[in-house]
Formats: C-alpha cells, sequence, structure tokens
C-alpha cells in the first residue's frame, strides 16, 4: 500500500506549552482534507478515543483529530497514517503501545470525522466511544466503549466485545454480535440478526423484515412491533417479552424467566423451556408448548 497522493494534508504543529483538559495534559491537533475522487470504500483503523462521524458537506472527507498524553513529547509518536489501495482509502491511527521508545503514561485521539452520507465505511475502534450518524457505515469491529448510530443509509455488521449499541434508524439489514453490554435497536427497515450474545438486555422496536435471535446467555428479550417471522435459537436467562408480529414466533429453548407472547398473526412454537410461565394472548395460528 502506498502513500496517497491525492490528499491535501493540513497538520497543525504541536504546541511547545501543554494543554491542560480532562484527562489530557498534553495535546497537539491533527487536520487533514482528503479527495475521494475515485474512492469506493473508506476504511478507518482507530484506537483508544471517542470517535464521531457525521455527514459531510461536499464530497470530500474532513478529519479532526485531537491526539492526547500526559507530555508533549509523547505527542511526535501519536499520527495518522493515510494510504490508498486501488480505490480503497485508509486512514489509521498510530499510537505505538508497544514501541520501547514510547514510555507514555496514557495516549489517545479523539477523533471527529465527516465524509458524504453515499460512501461505505469500515470501522476498526480499540476503546473508546463510536457515534454515527447519517453515514453509510458497512462494519463496525469495536472491542470496548459504547456505539451508536443514526440514520445509516446501509445494511450494516456490528461486531462488540463490551458496551452498549443502540441503532436508530437503519436502511438495510442488521447483524449484530455481542458479548456484553445492551443492545437497543429501533426501526429497521430490513431484518435483524443477532447470532451471540452473551449478557445484557436486548430491545428491539419496529423491523419490517425478520427478527433471528441465535443464542443469548443471560438478560431480558423485549421484540414488538415485527413485519415477519421472529425465531430465538435459545435463551440462558432473562424473560421473553414479544408483541405485534406479522408473522410466526418460534423459540428454540429456554432456561429461566417468564415468556409473554401477545398478538401474533402466524403460529407460536416453544420446543423446550425450564422455569417460569408462559403466557400468549391474541395468537391466530397455531399454538404449540412444551408439556
Amino acid at each position: 500500500m502506498k502513500n496517497l497522493t491525492l490528499v491535501i494534508a493540513i497538520i497543525t504543529a504541536i504546541s511547545s506549552t501543554p494543554v491542560i483538559a480532562a484527562g489530557c495534559a498534553a495535546e497537539k491537533k491533527i487536520e487533514e482534507e482528503l479527495s475521494l475522487q475515485g474512492i469506493s470504500l473508506l476504511r478507518i483503523n482507530a484506537l483508544a478515543g471517542y470517535l464521531e462521524i457525521t455527514p459531510s458537506g461536499d464530497e470530500s472527507a474532513h478529519f479532526s483529530g485531537r491526539a492526547c498524553s500526559n507530555e508533549n513529547e509523547w505527542l511526535q509518536y501519536i499520527t495518522l497514517d493515510v494510504a490508498r489501495d486501488d480505490h480503497i482509502l485508509e486512514l489509521t491511527v498510530i499510537i505505538p503501545y508497544e514501541d520501547d521508545d514510547f514510555d507514555a503514561r496514557y495516549a489517545y485521539m479523539d477523533i471527529d470525522l465527516e465524509i458524504p452520507e453515499n460512501m461505505p465505511m469500515e470501522i476498526k475502534d480499540s476503546s473508546g466511544d463510536i457515534h454515527i450518524e447519517q453515514v453509510s457505515a458497512t462494519l463496525i469491529d469495536d472491542s470496548s466503549g459504547n456505539i451508536r448510530v443514526r440514520d445509516n443509509r446501509t445494511s450494516l455488521t456490528i461486531k462488540d466485545s463490551s458496551g452498549s449499541i443502540e441503532v436508530r434508524k437503519l436502511h438495510g439489514d442488521l447483524e449484530v454480535t455481542d458479548s456484553s453490554g445492551d443492545i437497543d435497536i429501533y426501526d429497521i427497515q430490513g431484518s435483524v440478526w443477532i447470532p451471540r450474545d452473551s449478557s445484557g438486555e436486548i430491545d428491539i422496536d419496529t423491523v419490517t423484515g425478520t427478527v433471528l435471535v441465535g443464542r443469548d446467555g443471560s438478560g431480558d428479550i423485549d421484540i414488538q412491533n415485527v413485519g415477519s417471522d421472529v425465531e430465538i435459537g435459545s435463551d440462558g436467562s432473562g424473560s421473553i417479552k414479544i408483541r405485534e408480529v406479522k408473522g410466526a414466533v418460534t423459540i428454540g429453548s429456554d432456561g429461566s424467566g417468564t415468556i409473554n407472547i401477545v398478538n401474533i398473526s402466524g403460529d407460536l412454537l416453544v420446543e423446550a423451556k425450564g422455569s417460569g410461565h408462559v403466557r400468549t394472548h391474541g395468537i391466530q395460528g397455531e399454538i404449540s408448548l412444551p408439556r
């Protein structure tokens, strides 16, 4: 991968005087305006620090980074690498945590990025909150920190280890794999697929397609206003509440907690369950419950 020649870079010099801020004794700004001519995919590799992505007013990408550390001498090591490979533009934050010459007590970069709303984008992040609004993220791969997505213009896959996930208004399908933290999903113009969730509540409201939850460890599941089928493969613990579904509902197995199913247009099938009651109302199809 070679250095991008079409980049118009504006790098602000490092201030010689430390700037005192909350959790940031010394800081520098990195600002770049990037031409996206000929680019069909934008990749962002962030590290520690928050990441906010919003639509730009033109066809360029505008990057603003705030690098922070405990002393000025470490700021020179914190940089942004910009590279192009064919039609892919990749932005990578460089913080050499493993370098023997880098001995900062802390170092991170907060990022504000503006891009055209129709530019497909993949994000890889280690820690810190992510806020995305009115753009076209296709992948978010995150280790820790909260994720908030608003009005995403395309289908999206989220892979997350810890932290809450909130998705509001998405034009396409949504896939979420999560280890811990609550999942809050609302207004999906497509289907929702959650292969695995270890812990935390799952709240899904207003989905035009199907809702599929493969395996859930613990935490309540609340699903409502679904335009097609709902299926839960297995649930360890926590209550299940499903209502206002225009298709069938299938629950493979439930360990503990009550099951409430209300106003279902299709069949209801619960294959196996442990402790807790099953309550139903307004089921238009056949009901099959374990004895």
